[in-house]
């Protein structure tokens, strides 16, 4: 399986991708970090963060219920697919020369 799907079906492009949801953003980021044996610091690291208590704290941030928690801030779009490619791996795209 492959984190990113891509498509391209009559010159039109078409990503898809695993629903960005707290218990996703929970699952993957401990996948994470289980899979590289590192600290949530390692994992702020490995996510192009700096790796301080506050990257930390917003790890537990994007993991809560939008509907439940005040403190709630969404993952950005770019953090979501890194994290997804990092965990699940991404199949080359392999383009085909198209000559006129």
């Amino acid at each position: 399986m492959s984190a990113i799907s891509i498509y391209i079906e009559n010159g039109i492009v078409t990503v898809s991708y695993e629903e960005k949801s707290p218990e996703n953003i929970t699952k993957r980021l401990n996948q994470l970090k289980e899979a590289l044996n590192v600290t949530w610091y390692g994992v702020a690291t490995v996510l192009d963060m700096k790796p301080t208590e506050g990257s930390v704290r917003l790890f537990k941030r994007w993991a809560r219920d939008p509907l439940l928690s005040s403190s709630y801030q969404e993952m950005p779009e770019s953090k979501w697919k890194l994290l997804l490619t990092l965990i699940e791996g991404q199949t080359p795209i392999n383009l085909q020369h198209v000559s006129n």
